[in-house]
């Protein structure tokens, strides 16, 4: 961001103009049923061609998808969409030959494509700053409205900042990769990225990798194995769910243990659900769902606990910083544990390996007299335990094992949007500093707290969900995976979890 800049929460009520940047690599190598199915999870409003091999995406897609592909600089049409109720329009700028385009006359939101803005690195200096902008500035329509924002597809999907050119302040987002191999604009670069941008500037990327929508997003799967189930006839997820075990297993490379675990894995997200695969069993006591947000993936402050309590459905309590550099939050958050957790499971999403040891570091640190109290405390990772567990108890339903997404492919959806932990971080520093460098901090506004509370709250509903869920297929109360004893396609009855071992 720029300098004096502050991090922006999108609206909490508007639909976003929804962008899937695809590499023409990805489509090149992506076999059809793993492209269709990434179209039809992420549901664009428009697909974005980026490099390497730009023009690939719009003939390789032609048969997948029912939306403009629209490629900055190309020298075919279509160059812009209107989206949603015909009020948001997406355009290349300049606008390059050929057919005109209709656009709305007072559109709502306009966001701008363009392959001109790159990043300039000194290597001496080792500092970026992107390249293009006089031209691109110039080339711009008089009438864009307030807001607009300024797609790149030679800006690493996720880079954001702003810049100044020609008198006008523009938000820039990078929705493809870079050339840079130094500074802020490079690091990852995927192949595929939904890019969210909201009226009021705010936008939210997730890097997406095709081969998470195949045969080679299933545990186990590689190419190669994933190459054998293709040649033997299975093609797509819901092949290999369908198949017997007992054929899967008498595939080149692919035994009885392996087969089992396949047809697991693609019966979960075939049939978005859970599918027990051990006889551990979860805690017997009501379990305490929790959530941090911190400051970063290295954190030196947890600002927001987050706290669920009698289900997804049950109370959510945000334990919030006050103020930066105070800690009552936390402290008040212990007192809540030493009145009411007793020995009852407070459960976390990858808690062992963060949660649960960024929480005692903070205990130490600011509130040694309940050390002991934490130390005393029943705590459990629910991810640990489905995937890695004596081998791990559950195959999950998601494209990845991140919270949102295991949660989505149950069918739960998210009431806050538009946010990940990076923006939330993103916001709470951003507040902290102006915080700390003002005179007066009481003239510094904060952010939406609540908004934020509510993305937090999210989190640990779905975390709740996807406990209920593998509770119930643990004690046969879903209607799960049915087991394939036989190893012949024959159905099964559900039964505990030590069927599926």
């Amino acid at each position: 961001m720029a300098e004096g800049s502050r991090s922006v929460l999108p609206p909490p009520d508007a639909d976003p103009v929804r962008l899937l940047s695809l590499t023409g690599r990805a489509v090149a190598d992506a076999p059809g049923p793993s492209m269709r199915r990434l179209l039809s999870a992420t549901a664009p409003d428009a697909v974005v061609g980026v490099g390497p091999q730009t023009p690939v995406v719009r003939a390789g897609l032609a048969r997948d998808v029912d939306v403009d592909v629209l490629i900055p600089g190309a020298g075919r049409p279509p160059h812009a969409t209107t989206v949603g109720d015909g009020s948001r329009h997406v355009m290349s700028v300049p606008s390059t030959t050929g057919r005109p385009v209709d656009r709305p006359a007072d559109p709502e939101q306009v966001v701008c494509l363009t392959d001109r803005l790159t990043l300039d690195v000194d290597p001496y200096r080792r500092t970026t700053a992107v390249d293009g902008l006089p031209a691109y500035a110039e080339a711009l329509p008089p009438e864009l409205p307030d807001g607009t924002v300024h797609c790149s597809t030679r800006l690493r999907a996720g880079f954001r900042t702003t810049a100044t050119a020609d008198g006008r302040t523009l938000s820039l987002v990078g929705v493809g990769r870079t050339e840079a191999t130094l500074g802020v604009g490079a690091g990852d670069q995927p192949d595929a990225a939904v890019v969210e941008i909201y009226p009021n500037g705010a936008a939210d990327t997730t890097a997406l990798s095709p081969d998470d929508f195949g045969l080679t997003g299933l545990d186990g799967v590689g190419e190669t194995r994933a190459e054998t189930l293709r040649r033997a006839g299975y093609r797509t997820v819901e092949a290999v769910a369908g198949a017997p075990t007992r054929e899967l297993a008498t595939l080149d490379g692919i035994g009885s243990t392996v087969a089992s675990g396949i047809r697991a894995a693609a019966t979960a997200q075939a049939e978005s659900r859970v599918v027990p695969t051990g006889d551990d069993s979860l805690p017997n006591r009501e379990p305490i769902f929790v959530d941090i947000e911190t400051d970063g993936l290295e954190p030196s402050v947890v600002w927001l606990v987050g706290v669920l309590t009698g289900g997804s459905e049950g109370r959510y309590m945000p334990f919030t910083e006050g103020a930066p550099g105070t800690t009552d939050h936390l402290e008040a958050f212990l007192a809540w544990l030493d009145a009411n957790a007793g020995g009852r499971p407070l459960v976390a999403w990858n808690g062992y390996r963060f949660d649960f040891p960024v929480l005692e570091t903070q205990i130490r640190q600011h509130h040694p007299e309940y050390a002991d109290l934490w130390e005393g405390l029943y705590t459990f990772d629910l991810l640990w335990w489905a995937r890695r567990q004596n081998g791990g108890n559950a195959a999950l339903p998601g494209r990845t094992d991140k919270l949102e997404a295991v949660a989505e492919g149950l069918g739960w959806t998210p009431a806050t949007t538009g946010l990940d932990g990076a923006t939330v971080a993103a916001v709470y520093n951003d507040y902290r500093r102006a915080f700390e460098a003002a005179a007066d901090p009481a003239t510094v506004d904060g952010p939406d707290w609540r908004r934020l509370e509510a993305y937090c709250e999210d989190d640990v509903r779905a975390l709740a969900v996807i406990y209920e869920a593998l509770d119930d297929a643990a004690r046969g109360l879903s209607d799960g995976y049915q087991p394939d004893p036989t190893g012949d396609g024959a159905a099964g009855t559900q039964g505990a979890l030590s069927d599926f071992s």
